[in-house]
């Protein structure tokens, strides 16, 4: 069954979400914002399709039951939507082709990176969530790889007892 969008009511449901999962995907909302309950359901369809169990996950934060989530990632417009990696806000290589009047990117030494996004922009979010996508199944990859080559080293070596030349029975004539 797909999985649903968490919902963070404070800061301890956030760190418990963040150390179980690498990637988790933020949707800071309010129940009056209109913007934000007509994106809400492409959001909870990318969750369901998107969402890998101990990689990826996805919250909604409403930032006036969650005050001190909102604070924490300087959240001032709603709908915001903000990828976490390993519980850290994180910039995500993203196709140029994501774009949009809500896509907030920052260039760094390995070049532009998605950081946010502000607003409802449906082909922002869902560029973005494809991308970390994308990365939460590579990461469950390499992690399972990893697991398997763990346990082929681990496994000890079996050892070949060497059995002892058999003598050929003697016959022995009865008369």
């Amino acid at each position: 069954m797909p999985e649903a969008p968490a919902y963070l009511p404070n800061l301890a449901a956030l760190d418990e979400l963040t150390a179980a999962h690498k990637y988790v995907v933020l949707d800071f909302t309010a129940a009056w914002c209109p913007p934000c309950k007509a994106i809400a359901p492409l959001f909870s369809k990318l969750a369901a399709q998107h969402a890998v169990p101990g990689a990826l996950a996805f919250a909604k934060v409403d930032v006036d039951d969650a005050a001190d989530v909102a604070e924490k990632f300087s959240v001032t417009a709603m709908p915001t939507f903000l990828v976490l990696v390993d519980g850290e806000v994180s910039g995500i290589d993203a196709p140029a082709t994501v774009a949009g009047g809500g896509v907030v990117r920052a260039n760094d030494a390995e070049g532009s990176k998605v950081m946010m996004i502000r607003g409802a922009d449906p082909r922002g979010l869902v560029g973005v969530i494809e991308a970390v996508g994308g990365l939460a199944k590579a990461t469950t990859v390499e992690e399972k790889a990893e697991e398997t080559e763990e346990k082929v080293e681990e496994k000890p070596e079996e050892k070949v007892e060497e059995k002892p030349e058999e003598k050929p029975e003697e016959k022995v004539e009865v008369s």
